[in-house]
């Protein structure tokens, strides 16, 4: 899935920026509200982000996805031309319309429930889905987003808490108020977030949470870093850095400290290849929009943060299986740390 080509002395600066020392705190257990704990995520991190819920789908609320590609797409083999071949434009087969079906990855499902890989399916029965793809997505057309709706619609089985929005835009995250033109081809410079006159994150969140606030003109506090090293298990690749972002809004860390009794929203996004510390810093986290919605509806907001590897050059999370064959269940290996982020969070 090369977006872009990467020399090989950018990988070596890239390489050194995520095995820097991290030094940030643990990761807290803070106070949630246990019924409203969503996902949200860009690109590969929006497929990452249904590999999640459905591994797990009682405990999550929502999910909304942008610009991206379904859940389970593609042969699994941990190949990316193999991938790039059936999922995204960029193959051969795509060119002439033979794409993945999402009828194997809905008897992928079926078998990782039959093989207790994954929480029962029936979980996600009115749970809520927000949709955003763009007609110039230079990866994946709008018909391969849109079979997320072939894998959602019979989970979900309520029409109402699902909504889809296509616009004329390219591979990004849409912004109201920062970013390149929406129609843009290359958003990279703007750390893939563009101008549509829309914010995909208030406009999500208050989809997923409805009674959500529009944040005007709010300060939000400044972004924190996370140990992401104490959730991998030794030994295991699992392409994550060794930092995460974490961001809290003002209540929710007064919260922490009893001046308030407030309960906090959680939600995790998850930021698409290229798009990570390791490559923009902390931009696309700050840009995204997702802070300042926070900050006014008391959400907390994890940003997990991944690197670059052999086969996994730009950063993307495991929507192809580089990690191992079960990348999208239970035994996924970036699956487990960001589980086990979630435990810490809840104290589990």
């Amino acid at each position: 899935m090369t977006l872009l080509k990467v020399s090989t002395v950018h990988l070596l600066l890239l390489n050194t920026v995520a095995l820097t020392l991290c030094n940030c705190t643990p990761l807290d257990n803070l106070s949630i509200r246990r019924d409203t704990i969503t996902l949200s995520g860009f690109s590969s991190g929006g497929t990452f982000a249904q590999q999640l819920q459905i591994s797990y789908s009682s405990i999550f609320h929502g999910i909304a996805v942008f610009s991206h590609t379904y859940y389970r797409c593609g042969p699994g083999n941990g190949i990316e031309a193999d991938y790039d071949d059936v999922c995204t434009v960029l193959g051969n087969r795509t060119a002439t319309n033979e794409i993945y079906n999402p009828n194997n990855a809905r008897n992928d499902i079926k078998r990782y429930y039959d093989n207790g890989l994954i929480e029962h399916p029936g979980h996600l029965r009115n749970k809520r889905l927000y949709v955003f793809t763009g007609l110039r997505n230079s990866l994946f057309t709008p018909e391969m987003s849109l079979n997320i709706l072939k894998i959602y619609e019979p989970l979900i089985r309520n029409p109402l808490n699902i909504r889809t929005r296509v616009m004329d835009a390219g591979l990004v995250l849409p912004s109201n108020s920062y970013g390149s033109r929406c129609t843009t081809e290359d958003a990279s410079g703007t750390y893939f977030i563009a101008n549509c006159g829309l914010s995909g994150a208030l406009e999500s969140l208050g989809f997923l949470l409805p009674g959500i606030k529009s944040p005007g003109n709010r300060r939000t506090p400044p972004l924190e870093t996370f140990d992401q090293t104490e959730f991998f298990t030794p030994g295991e690749r699992n392409d994550m850095d060794n930092q995460g972002f974490l961001y809290v809004p003002k209540i929710c860390r007064n919260t922490q400290t009893s001046r308030y009794s407030t309960k906090c929203h959680l939600h995790f996004y998850f930021h698409g290849c290229m798009a990570s510390r390791q490559f923009v810093g902390m931009n696309h986290a700050l840009k995204s929009g997702f802070l300042e919605v926070a900050e006014a509806n008391n959400i907390i907001v994890v940003f997990p943060q991944n690197v670059n590897a052999t086969g996994n050059e730009i950063g993307c999370w495991d929507t192809y299986g580089f990690t191992g064959e079960n990348f999208a269940n239970q035994l996924g290996a970036q699956v487990q740390v960001v589980r086990k982020m979630l435990s810490k969070i809840l104290g589990e």
